[in-house]
């Protein structure tokens, strides 16, 4: 089937050169992707450059058809590095390649990209060398770095930089248009230095969009700007009356409300497309026999607009430069974008397209796995192949019904081959799972048993405690938190409200039964528990660092800087009642403190050249300095075997490292974290003092689920989430401008977990008296709970719908808590043998 299809193909297409793909359509083709560019922000925002442009053609229907507005329709995860390799390879998106979006990945799979550099001009229809540019985000010089031989790229991580990148492109636009490849009968100037493609990355609007949100007046501002630029391209191409230009114009992804992007909702993978030719090209013929009918479209503007997945770009744009498709392409060529082509023509890109992918499925299917489907994909293939053969033996009518015929079958052999992909594209290693599975319950099984063979309770005790009711509610509400939400998509994405309910639910029994047994103030004290960690995420917001944050309350410095005194105080109390005895430590944290109030207080001011970065560079150097001087003398102490009275050595300096981390955390977070530093630190003392009075108020399973759920709200409450759109990357600009990948990983890992580390290292604390050893282990078979189970979830839902924006995310940060309470066991058993 395959061959047929590419003899007659090529055979058809009239081509004396050899190999199995299409003459070219343009002479140049120019690429102008505006990051984040979603679709109603193309429709709306964007008037001279494409609103003029849709209105011509609405004022003069008759006139050619120039222009088109498309829904550009991406797959999930919405990160650049997938969307642009998904562009350029035709392929599907796998989640492993998410970590490639930091920089680094280089691509080499096929692609037109490096086709371009490749293939010999001749075959590509040209009859001199011509070049191919790029301008912008340095992502593409990343993932192909010989793919240009004319490049400009830009540093693109920092979200604070709004104009870096763009003011770039259009430094080097002008220049770039001149060289555009022209018609034979029209060129003049320097032949050898013409450039047949053209690629622009604008990014400010992603930036912009990540650091103030889609609706202020810098994204009016922004949008604005790319409309004067995009109008500037567009209207030099127009006036080269005597060549074909093709343009396209379009987004890599969307963005949500909050400016935010990697998942899978509407408004991240609605990007816009905008497709136009200058004067020189042959008209783009309408959908008018409904060859592309069974395409995919967003309910977002289904009724009015067309839609395009946006792998089907790559066969179009390989069609247009005169390009073979990539061999591991999926995509589906779209006829409505080929200039002047006829029904002859679109029949025989669209067969040529439907042989890659059907070889490429064959191969697939005896190389690796067998793709399931493969008997009804081939019957609609050799219904399509029958179509189009009867089609060539009318060739001399290239615009018979046949063609168009073959071209519906064609294309719906190409849609339901990309539905195969997208069902079972996928490899799934089910024995690797299974083992994951295995020994994750292995694990918990031997926690367990850990909890029910202690040396000094008999079992019996155990459960017939008057707390059993307590204990009986709290394994429900942890089962329930820990385990079953997993399972449901909507209660991952409410788990903030879930861990609320479970602690309103488990504090306000606790407080029941103290008020029952009399206990009138330790009742009351945990009812505090839930109000703060209330009142926190209802009244503290803005956390991170982006400008737009500071509007909100608790980014005024009134508020952290009276909550930084406050921390200071607590501190200061810790040194006078011995329970931290280092004076010069106290001082080193205090200063640390000042520090940083003074950073934030000065990011807070308009002038742009106080940004705060000395401060807290100062800040981090004291405490770094001391952090590292403390661990050391830690290790010191405890291998000498040094113990005071009260507090043992050992918990005294690790209260010390865990005020430090807390100030780290505060660090890279941004002046809200203070206030919710103030609520964190009250509910830790709280369950402190729960901890230190009598072992009957609280049992330590019951002490074990309120750090927990105290500790995960905090990560909630503090704008976390488990899913990639919530990473707050302005951690890694704390305290610079430019971006430094070791840095801004530490950085934006300390921003992300340190509230886990926080409540794993009170964990350890709690559980150093001895009717409370067993809390550590408690606290450690709760997050074995969620792993086990999001493992399992992951594994029965992994053909779900949502599986790569919610459940693959967060069985990825359930992994790494679970990795961070494996290396806290490694450090206490290590500790242990020290110390023994």
């Amino acid at each position: 089937l395959t061959r047929q299809l590419v003899d007659r193909g090529v055979l058809s297409s009239g081509s004396p050169r050899p190999g199995c793909w299409m003459d070219r359509k343009v002479d140049s083709l120019v690429i102008l992707v505006v990051d984040a560019l979603r679709f109603d922000f193309a429709l709306y925002n964007l008037p001279q450059s494409i609103g003029r442009r849709l209105q011509m053609i609405k004022a003069q229907p008759d006139s050619n058809f120039k222009s088109r507005l498309l829904q550009f329709v991406a797959d999930p995860p919405t990160v650049t590095m997938q969307r642009l390799k998904a562009l350029t390879t035709g392929g599907l998106p796998t989640f492993a390649d998410i970590s490639g979006n930091m920089g680094g990945a280089s691509v080499d799979e096929d692609s037109w990209v490096r086709m371009l550099r490749r293939l010999p001009y001749q075959d590509r229809g040209l009859t001199v060398p011509a070049k191919a540019g790029f301008v912008g985000d340095d992502t593409w010089v990343d993932m192909y770095p010989e793919g240009f031989t004319d490049a400009f790229p830009y540093p693109s991580f920092n979200t604070r930089d709004l104009n870096t990148v763009d003011n770039g492109c259009e430094k080097h636009i002008p220049d770039l248009l001149k060289r555009l490849r022209k018609d034979s009968s029209t060129k003049k100037g320097n032949v050898a230095d013409e450039l047949e493609l053209m690629v622009v990355h604008f990014l400010g609007v992603d930036h912009v969009g990540h650091t103030y949100g889609p609706h202020n007046k810098h994204m009016d501002d922004k949008l604005r700007q790319m409309d004067d630029d995009l109008t500037l391209i567009l209207d030099t191409l127009d006036n080269a009356s005597d060549s074909c230009h093709m343009t396209l114009i379009f987004g890599d992804h969307g963005m949500t409300e909050d400016g935010n992007h990697g998942g899978g909702t509407e408004e991240e993978i609605a990007a816009a497309l905008f497709v136009h030719a200058s004067k020189g090209c042959p008209p783009m013929e309408e959908d008018q026999k409904g060859v592309m009918e069974m395409k995919r479209e967003s309910d977002l503007v289904h009724s009015v607009f067309g839609a395009i997945h946006q792998i089907d770009l790559v066969p179009t744009i390989t069609s247009l430069l005169g390009l073979p498709i990539p061999f591991a392409n999926l995509g589906g060529l779209d006829p409505t974008l080929l200039p002047g082509a006829t029904p002859a023509q679109t029949a025989t890109a669209l067969a040529l397209n439907a042989a890659q992918v059907w070889r490429y499925f064959t191969v697939y299917s005896e190389t690796a796995n067998r793709l399931p489907g493969m008997p009804a994909l081939e019957k609609d293939l050799r219904l399509a192949v029958s179509e189009y053969t009867r089609a060539l033996n009318d060739i001399e009518n290239p615009d018979s019904d046949e063609f168009n015929q073959a071209a519906m079958l064609l294309k719906g052999f190409l849609n339901s081959a990309l539905a195969l992909g997208q069902n079972v594209w996928t490899r799934f290693d089910d024995v690797g799972m299974g083992c994951g599975i295995v020994s994750l319950a292995l694990g918990l099984i031997f926690s367990i048993w850990l909890l029910l063979i202690p040396a000094n309770i008999p079992i019996r005790r155990r459960f017939s405690s008057a707390h059993s009711t307590e204990v009986a509610l709290t394994a429900v509400l942890m089962l329930f938190t820990c385990g079953l939400c997993t399972f449901s998509n909507s209660y991952i994405l409410e788990e903030e409200n879930s861990i609320m309910y479970a602690l309103s639910v488990l504090s306000i029994a606790i407080a029941l039964r103290m008020h029952a047994a009399g206990q009138g103030g330790p009742w009351k004290v945990v009812l505090t528990l839930p109000i703060l960690s209330r009142l926190a995420e209802l009244l503290i917001s803005g956390h991170g660092y982006d400008p737009s944050i500071l509007v909100h309350t608790s980014h005024h410095a009134v508020v952290f800087l009276s909550s930084l005194i406050a921390i200071g105080m607590f501190r200061s109390f810790l040194f006078r009642y011995r329970i931290i005895d280092s004076f010069s430590h106290m001082v080193v944290d205090l200063a640390s403190l000042f520090f940083l109030g003074l950073s934030w207080w000065e990011k807070r001011q308009p002038d742009p050249t106080r940004n705060g970065y000395l401060f807290c560079r100062i800040e981090l150097f004291l405490l770094l300095t001391s952090m590292a001087f403390g661990i050391t003398q830690a290790l010191i102490q405890t291998s000498g075997r040094q113990a005071k009275q009260g507090f043992q050595q050992v918990e005294k300096n690790v209260l010390l490292l865990l005020f430090k981390l807390l100030v780290g955390i505060m660090t890279v977070t941004g002046p809200s974290a203070a206030a919710s530093m103030v609520v964190f630190i009250i509910q830790i003392s709280v369950l402190w003092v729960l901890a230190a009075g009598d072992c009957a108020q609280v049992r330590p399973f019951v002490l074990a689920a309120l750090l927990r759920l105290v500790t995960r709200h905090a990560f909630f409450a503090t704008n976390h989430g488990c899913t990639f759109s919530r990473l707050q990357l302005s951690a890694a600009f704390a305290a610079t401008s430019e971006f430094y990948f070791e840095i801004g990983g530490i950085s934006l890992f300390l921003n992300t977990f340190g509230w886990e580390m926080v409540g794993i290292v009170m964990a350890w604390f709690l559980s150093q008296d001895k009717q409370r050893l067993r809390l550590w282990r408690i606290y450690g078979l709760f997050q074995l709970v969620e792993a086990l189970t999001s493992c399992i979830s992951v594994s029965i839902l992994r053909r779900h719908l949502m599986v790569w924006d919610i459940y693959a995310p967060h069985f990825l940060f359930a992994g790494i808590f679970t990795v961070l309470h494996g290396l806290a066991w490694l450090t206490n058993l290590l500790l242990t043998v020290v110390r023994s």
